[in-house]
């Protein structure tokens, strides 16, 4: 189980590795110009909040981590902020007119769950967005699971295919599901950076919270690879590059 509460303040930092353009227009295009009642749910630091701010007439968030939240009455101010967890909502049925989740679902604990909860707080018409990876299409291309293969694995485990999230989508209520790609990001970073910071640096988990869940003789294996890789390279002439070339895709859920 990742602990929020110790990395609450470095998290932020993937914002400056990965710009997330097309979450961010894909969030703002969810909301519609209607100024909706909105709820983020695994809030977070309030990077989204805050980007939200001014398109709603009501914004709340619930996260269950208390650093978090404390960042994010920093980033949004004039949201309403809860600690609770995503299986559980504290709110009122018919409260909400959008649901959101941005890069979090695969953290919940039950996530059918969490979409009967997003049914409930919804008002008619309203809606709930998700939006995360699906490591199952076999399209990525990221040099953490070139040098960690045990990620792939764990991603594969945490998030699920899109279709299966349609599927849940529609079980809990909604009705109507679709989904569509939401983001590409394409990323070259020097390994040389990457290394700079050591070991603590590259299992930061502002960088992926999986990283730290791997067992450390894998952990340990996949960074030896990396600086061998780079070393080789170095003394090559020829500087390594780590690619990172992959999807976020859209989930989203209409009540009737």
């Amino acid at each position: 189980m990742t602990n929020y509460d110790t990395m609450a303040g470095r998290f932020d930092r993937r914002y400056a590795l990965y710009g997330y353009d097309g979450v961010r227009d894909t969030v703002l295009e969810f909301l519609g110009p209607e100024t909706p009642s909105t709820l983020e749910v695994g809030c977070g630091t309030g990077h989204w909040l805050a980007g939200m701010n001014g398109r709603t007439s009501t914004l709340a968030g619930v996260d269950p981590s208390a650093a978090m939240l404390v960042l994010a009455r920093g980033a949004a101010p004039g949201a309403h902020l809860v600690r609770a967890g995503a299986e559980d909502l504290p709110w009122k049925d018919a409260t909400f007119d959008r649901v959101v989740c941005v890069n979090a679902l695969h953290h919940f604990s039950d996530r059918e769950r969490f979409f009967v909860e997003a049914r409930r707080v919804l008002r008619p018409g309203g809606g709930v967005l998700t939006i995360g990876k699906d490591p199952h299409a076999g399209r990525d291309e990221w040099w953490v699971y070139d040098y960690f293969p045990g990620m792939l694995t764990l991603d594969r485990a945490r998030f699920a295919q899109v279709r299966t999230l349609r599927g849940e989508v529609a079980r809990a209520g909604f009705a109507w599901a679709e989904s569509r790609e939401a983001d590409h990001i394409d990323v070259r970073q020097s390994a040389a950076d990457v290394l700079a910071e050591g070991r603590e640096g590259l299992a930061d988990r502002s960088l992926t919270s999986r990283l730290s869940a791997l067992p450390e003789e894998e952990f340990a294996s996949g960074f030896e690879r990396l600086r061998t890789a780079e070393a080789e390279g170095e003394a090559a002439g020829n500087p390594l590059d780590l690619v990172a070339d992959f999807r976020l895709f859209a989930t989203i859920g209409w009540v009737a």
